[in-house]
């Protein structure tokens, strides 16, 4: 089940940057009693912190992709891993109704794709978006014209992966033939690409490029995973056939 899971992850999921990471991670566990990943195994997949883990998690609900079933430990001071239900169009979740999109039955969430569920999906990526500039502009080294400089930003995604647009800003305020009178405005910086003429400093790199290293890795390793498993037996009404309630019924 996990594999149909992860497909819809990938197809259809608005969920940006590390956040798409853990959901993936959640998908590779989830079975039909749900996932069950501790915060420490998904930090450990996702190759984050704990607490960049609980972001995600906390963005995932706001997004209407994910539920969180808190689970109390039976003694104070124990800890219980909370369970997990990815909440997509056309995967079975006993947790919130939704069903196979083939059943007839519609997504709660997803229903019609409203107004209001696009708004909330179009706002949080904003969100994301915005605290991917706050980085690069603690990073930048001239600091003038805040707001084209942001709009600067929100272009140059369309372009290049935040990871190498903040790694180029980074080299770019370390490097010693930069003369602090000349530095470029963010903004044309960011509109000429300029990332692509930095030279990528070890101190740089060492902060992003590890990271971007082992997620492509762990992104492949998903995508193997994906190609050598069976996917799960359909019944009739193209349902999986030990949750399809029509089969259950007869």
């Amino acid at each position: 089940m996990s594999i149909e899971i992860m497909n819809a992850v990938w197809r259809q999921s608005a969920s940006v940057g590390r956040a798409r990471l853990t959901l993936l991670a959640i998908a590779d566990h989830q079975g039909e009693m749900g996932a069950w990943p501790s915060i420490t195994t998904l930090a450990k997949m996702v190759n984050t912190s704990t607490r960049s883990i609980k972001r995600d998690l906390q963005y995932l609900q706001e997004l209407g992709e994910l539920i969180v079933e808190v689970q109390n430990a039976p003694m104070p001071g124990q800890y219980k891993t909370n369970r997990y239900w990815i909440q997509l169009s056309g995967v079975t979740n006993p947790a919130s109704g939704v069903t196979e999109s083939s059943s007839g039955v519609t997504d709660p969430v997803n229903r019609g794709d409203t107004v209001g569920t696009q708004n909330l999906k179009r706002n949080l990526n904003k969100k994301h978006i915005e605290e991917q500039f706050v980085e690069f502009w603690n990073s930048y080294p001239n600091k003038q014209d805040k707001a084209k400089a942001f709009r600067a930003f929100q272009r140059a995604l369309n372009r290049a992966d935040f990871t190498d647009i903040l790694a180029g800003a980074i080299a770019y305020s370390k490097d010693p033939r930069r003369h602090p009178d000349y530095t470029k405005f963010p903004a044309t910086w960011l509109n000429g690409d300029a990332w692509e003429n930095a030279a990528i400093t070890p101190e740089a790199r060492i902060r992003v490029e590890v990271d971007k290293k082992q997620t492509d890795a762990y992104l492949e390793e998903l995508r193997k995973q994906e190609e050598n498993r069976a996917p799960a037996p359909k019944c009739q009404h193209g349902n999986n056939i030990a949750l399809c309630k029509f089969c259950l019924r007869d």
